[in-house]
């Protein structure tokens, strides 16, 4: 019997998940990725999934996470995968604190941990918490293995990620950058490495993980150094729905008018702020979507708006870049990735034109190219280490899965040099 491993990233009211087949030479395979939606909202709730290039779309009331999982194995089983198959289970948990830098195979002090760090990830660790807690349950003699999104940044010098701030507001509150989009960041410089045949142990490079959520990462000999998000995902450059780096002040100058001119309470001018920060501003502010291929088009079309955030957003990534390239001894590669990073063109022309003293020779041709790993642009600024500025799709929960095959099933260490580096 084929074994399988099963990825999870479970969200507020969502359940990703991905399913691979086991091959003889320890390779994981693709077989079937999908999501669940409107979990709680049993009238609007879907599972959508794809297997061999076929979509499928079912209505199906999800009122819990767990009937989600429940409907996953199901379609499991319609296909021909024996719910026995699965070997181990990897899940995306997004905040590992300090106590993390790598992936571990879970257990009640895990499990607690995750928990305990609920306070500083009130959006994120309860739902990844629900997942794996329902995944033990339903699964109960699998393996289940937890990769955090903070985990990869967790090698950051303290001059990186402390703040100038209180010392006992970082003692006892653990205020600190933390920094996220670890794996996303790993992979891809991983995949550069390879590209360009340098051993990752002596790979340096910036990767751009922008979606709807963005961020920067410093990597140097391998490791990273500095990334753009902080103590949560608001810090860093401008995204699809944040704001990214602010005064600090303006928290405290707007709460306060919300108190004194539209009488809110002081703890409900505070969240308003908090919500409007997260989930109002960012590209959606200024451009009143957050979708960037909208917002192309309304540029090019003469929307003055629309024209302005992109020049607001290709200005701060930039700046992201230009700082830590800037304090690296050289810079093997700039890597994009993400939805926005690997499928908008003209974005990336942006950000590159801010960026003049890299002198960095863009490939025009190449840089419409979609859906494939690319080298787009070069820079020769040093010649005894030239820089390529590449495109590669990023890809998780492929190594989510491998944390799982060797932490979970084979219940051994991850090698140094994963399976997807050698394709």
């Amino acid at each position: 019997m084929t074994k399988h491993l099963l990825v999870l990233n479970c969200g507020s009211s969502s359940v990703k998940f991905n399913f691979f087949a086991l091959d003889a030479k320890l390779h994981l395979n693709a077989v079937l990725q999908g999501i669940a939606e409107e979990i709680g909202n049993p009238a609007k709730s879907r599972l959508k999934y794809e297997q061999q290039g076929a979509r499928q779309v079912v209505s199906v009331p999800l009122p819990l996470h767990r009937d989600a999982l429940v409907e996953v194995f199901d379609v499991l089983e319609k296909i021909g995968i024996d719910r026995d198959s699965i070997v181990a289970v990897g899940h995306r948990v997004v905040h590992g604190g300090d106590r993390y830098s790598s992936s571990v195979r879970v257990d009640g002090q895990v499990l607690a941990a995750i928990r305990e760090l609920i306070p500083i990830a009130p959006l994120h660790n309860p739902p990844n918490l629900t997942g794996l807690e329902e995944s033990m349950r339903l699964l109960p003699d699998v393996p289940q293995v937890a990769v955090f999104d903070t985990a990869f940044h967790e090698t950051m010098p303290s001059y990186a990620y402390r703040y100038a701030i209180p010392a006992h507001w970082y003692q006892d509150f653990g205020v600190r950058k933390y920094g996220f989009h670890g794996t996303s960041h790993m992979y891809v410089a991983r995949r550069a490495a390879r590209m360009l045949s340098i051993p990752f142990s002596r790979f340096n490079g910036i990767t751009a993980h922008l979606g709807n959520g963005c961020s920067l990462t410093k990597i140097a000999s391998g490791r990273s150094v500095d990334t753009s998000m902080g103590f949560t995902p608001l810090e860093g450059v401008i995204m699809g729905t944040r704001s990214g780096d602010i005064d600090p002040a303006l928290i405290g100058h707007v709460a306060g008018k919300l108190v004194s001119e539209k009488k809110l309470s002081r703890a409900e001018a505070f969240d308003k702020v908090l919500h409007d920060l997260n989930k109002e501003s960012g590209l959606k502010a200024i451009a009143h979507t957050n979708m960037m291929q909208e917002i192309r088009t309304k540029a090019l079309d003469g929307d003055p708006d629309a024209a302005a955030v992109i020049d607001m957003y290709a200005y701060r990534v930039a700046k992201y870049i230009g700082q830590y390239w800037a304090t690296l001894p050289w810079t093997d590669a700039l890597v994009f990735t993400a939805g926005l990073g690997e499928n908008e063109a003209y974005v990336r022309q942006k950000i590159l034109s801010f960026l003049e003293a890299m002198n960095i020779r863009l490939d025009a041709e190449k840089n419409l190219l979609r859906k494939q790993e690319v080298i787009i642009g070069t820079s020769l600024i040093k010649p005894d280490h030239p820089l390529s500025v590449m495109v590669i799709p990023t890809d998780e929960e492929i190594v989510i899965g491998y944390d799982a095959l060797y932490l979970g099933y084979l219940n051994q260490p991850v090698p140094d040099v994963y399976p997807f580096e050698d394709v």
